[in-house]
């Protein structure tokens, strides 16, 4: 038979730690965001410091989802809640160290050039903003038990994708120079990606929570 008694205390339990992990994601993404626009190469150890920290709260999180799957043989919706849970600790380690990785090439782009062409920051600023939306949209799924808004989930994904089409496209339209060389151009794209990566990552999450309520599978990008 199945052990619910504790099953709801640990699950609020994780759900608080869950919802400190995301804002601890938040909170050094924005640093490194603003670093990019300001070319302030400060943040990267900052940055460091937050995914060494970000990996021991990985495995925390993780060894109390599996004791929760060890001690209380959660029947299938719960089951569904965990795994999607164990999939958000891994999504928001994956976030903060996109953050991280963009911090260092905040950090070589600050070599080598004073300032980014406006035609690459604003794309990547609404990015960032329509990013930081279906995070906190996340958050109150996951935390709250919310359903998933399907509909302004997509609008935000295709909001970041219209953006990181634009800022690809400045970065080939543009001159070198303008963005500090080659190898700093490079590294302009590499945060042009992850912003778009960390939103795909974000909106799959979404997906598997809509799963985890409904059991059933929903297009979201």
């Amino acid at each position: 038979m199945p052990i619910r008694t504790g099953l709801d205390q640990r699950i609020k339990s994780v759900q608080k730690e869950l919802k400190d992990y995301f804002e601890d994601a938040k909170h050094i993404y924005n640093d490194a965001i603003e670093a990019f626009t300001k070319l302030d190469s400060q943040v990267y150890d900052e940055a460091k410091r937050t995914r060494a920290k970000a990996r021991e709260i990985n495995w925390d999180l993780t060894n109390d989802l599996l004791l929760i799957l060890a001690l209380n043989q959660p029947l299938m919706q719960d089951l569904r809640i965990i795994a999607t849970y164990l999939r958000a600790v891994d999504t928001v380690e994956r976030i903060i160290r996109h953050a991280r990785d963009i911090a260092r090439s905040d950090r070589s782009i600050d070599e080598n050039v004073d300032e980014l062409p406006q035609e690459i920051v604003e794309p990547v600023l609404d990015m960032y903003q329509h990013l930081n939306r279906l995070i906190d949209i996340t958050i109150a799924c996951l935390i709250e038990g919310n359903e998933v808004p399907a509909d302004d989930v997509r609008a935000h994904y295709i909001e970041v994708k219209k953006s990181h089409a634009k800022a690809i496209a400045a970065t080939s339209s543009l001159e070198s120079n303008t963005m500090g060389g080659k190898e700093a151009r490079f590294e302009v794209v590499k945060i042009i990606n992850r912003v778009e990566r960390s939103a795909y990552n974000i909106v799959r999450l979404n997906g598997m929570w809509h799963h985890a309520l409904h059991n059933e599978n929903v297009i979201l990008d």
